[in-house]
């Protein structure tokens, strides 16, 4: 009897834990996050960004080139204007007596950029003497089978140890020329040993590739994979959300909240439809119903995660992806 009553309390504890511990689950979100010095955030600085190539027509400048262009322009917190050395600059002002200014632009960043390379290649080699056997593969009986050695070889093996890096100095500045964050260094180092390298065009584009993405996530926003809390809403929403149907999500709470004509809108399905947003990458809509969630519980920590992480991430300054 005793065992039954401890077994019954057992699952009451459990089902109790779950009743409590259900109010709140979790599921993976990819969602634009700061960026990694908050700091140098130019989300709610620039609008519209140059690339300035000071050695423009040299490969390894404009592979570099490139690599900035390709990272930002997928960025949906700035425009991106094809570059111009500073040489083909001057000798298009040469015959103008004007500083030229872009229409409609007025927060205009110029990020300009220093290359250190270093290629160092090693090649080694070493000798292995071998014996060359001579077989009777005719006879099927592998018992049967003679083999003998016939001549000996000495085998030369070459292998290739390649160290190659990248320095890259960043300037962003303003049109007037002042310093919009401080400079920026960042190297990145490749390195392999095999008989066969890769081309130098390979190298230098997989550097600058990693280089223009890890000064991007410095200066800008980024998209990361992190788990978020689902507050216990409507059921049905939630799971729609936990399947990624993310827009039918935000219609069934929309339809929700119109059929309660003005009656307490609770402040679960409000975070709801906020998180069904941002899923949706619509950062701004997503903060408009995170904070109407928060009018109506001031206190929530959850809600209070999600306003901080969308503000943080756009600075109240993003356009749609």
């Amino acid at each position: 009897m005793n065992h039954r009553l401890l077994h019954i309390k057992i699952i009451a504890v459990f089902l109790m834990m779950q009743y409590f511990l259900g109010c709140t689950s979790k599921v993976p979100i990819r969602t634009w996050v700061p960026p990694q010095s908050a700091a140098d955030n130019i989300a709610a600085k620039v609008d519209y960004l140059i690339i300035v190539n000071p050695h423009k027509g040299e490969l390894l400048y404009d592979i570099f080139e490139n690599a900035l262009r390709e990272r930002f322009t997928i960025l949906p917190f700035l425009e991106v204007e094809s570059s111009f050395g500073t040489a083909e600059i001057a000798l298009k002002l040469k015959n103008y007596n004007y500083i030229p200014r872009l229409p409609n632009k007025e927060r205009v960043a110029y990020l300009s950029f220093e290359i250190k390379e270093n290629h160092q290649l090693q090649r080694s080699q070493n000798t292995r003497g071998v014996n060359l056997m001579r077989c009777n593969y005719l006879i099927k009986s592998k018992k049967q089978q003679k083999c003998r050695i016939y001549a000996k070889e000495t085998l030369k093996q070459g292998v290739q140890n390649l160290r190659y890096s990248q320095l890259v100095l960043f300037n962003l500045s303003d049109d007037n020329g002042n310093t919009i964050i401080e400079r920026q260094q960042i190297e990145r180092v490749y390195q392999i040993r095999n008989k066969l390298i890769p081309d130098e065009i390979i190298l230098r584009k997989k550097l600058s590739d990693l280089i223009a993405r890890k000064y991007s996530k410095l200066v800008l926003p980024f998209r990361k994979n992190i788990e978020v809390e689902l507050l216990d809403g409507d059921a049905i929403a939630k799971q729609m959300l936990e399947k990624g149907a993310y827009s039918q999500a935000f219609k069934r709470l929309e339809k929700l909240q119109n059929k309660q004509n003005g009656t307490k809108i609770s402040v679960e399905n409000k975070y709801l439809q906020g998180l069904s947003l941002e899923f949706q990458s619509d950062l701004v809509g997503a903060l408009s119903y995170y904070r109407e969630a928060l009018l109506l519980e001031s206190a929530n920590e959850v809600v209070q995660a999600a306003v901080s992480r969308i503000k943080a991430a756009i600075t109240v300054k993003t356009k749609s992806t």
